[in-house]
């Protein structure tokens, strides 16, 4: 790790359990000189992640770190709403269900719930789905907004995975459309050749699609008719819970 990066991570773990303090202070506390703290704290003022007194010259953290705390909030907020929607798809279908965030370009596991019995496929907590063949990914990219969308387009690898993997921007453009005309994303086969997958969007109180939820199961259980009968479902939840989000309309 960078000397200064992890410097200025100890100051802030330092701001956190303080009301406030001096450069003398932070420098004593993360072991720097005093104009060594200055530069860290001028850095973080330029960004808005500390604030500093005119009266007292004391440090404390600026409203930047609301910032980056919200999107982790959020998930945790939308993992506890979408737990007992998706609790009650598992059961209804005998299927495992998780709800996943949009991360770097991939698609991440931030919930789920596994199905009991038989043979069940399980995506792990923290897990990340790629965006180009995975139901959950595939709804992340197509309710994207327009610009946010070509970004992540051009980013994708278009690893193939199986013969059913899109490996081409404008195959996966007519999927996303496709997509967005049904309310449903389908991972036929796309990522693992034995499992067929079924995802929603969910949107949060901005009306964008911040999250996904998918149902995962072997081919051989995860027919045509319970696809659908799965997608119709998810349909209802994913406006449920999208409405708990705060969102007054689902796209």
């Amino acid at each position: 790790m960078s000397q200064s990066l992890q410097k200025g991570i100890e100051a802030l773990m330092f701001l956190s359990s303080k009301r406030s303090a001096g450069a003398t202070e932070i420098a004593r506390a993360i072991n720097v000189n005093k104009s060594t703290a200055f530069r860290i704290m001028q850095t973080f003022l330029a960004f808005n992640m500390v604030e500093k007194s005119p009266e007292t010259l004391c440090y404390k953290l600026g409203p930047a770190i609301l910032k980056l705390s919200q999107q982790y909030y959020s998930g945790l907020n939308a993992a506890n709403v979408s737990r007992p929607y998706m609790a009650r798809i598992s059961e209804c279908f005998g299927e495992s269900v998780h709800l996943c965030a949009l991360s770097n370009n991939s698609a991440v596991v931030v919930e789920q719930i596994t199905a009991e019995g038989r043979l069940i496929v399980n995506a792990k907590i923290g897990e990340a789905e790629p965006l180009h063949c995975s139901s959950v990914g595939k709804c992340l990219l197509a309710y994207a907004d327009g610009g946010k969308q070509q970004k992540m387009l051009c980013e994708i690898e278009f690893k193939k995975h199986t013969e059913n993997t899109i490996t081409n921007e404008t195959a996966l453009k007519t999927e996303l459309n496709k997509i967005k005309e049904n309310g449903y994303a389908v991972d036929d086969c796309e990522l693992s050749e034995e499992i067929r997958c079924v995802g929603v969007p969910v949107f949060n109180g901005k009306g964008e699609c911040a999250f996904s939820i998918g149902v995962s199961g072997a081919k051989s259980r995860m027919t045509r008719e319970k696809v659908f009968k799965i997608a119709s479902a998810l349909k209802k939840v994913s406006e449920a819970i999208s409405s708990e989000l705060g969102c007054t309309k689902v796209k």
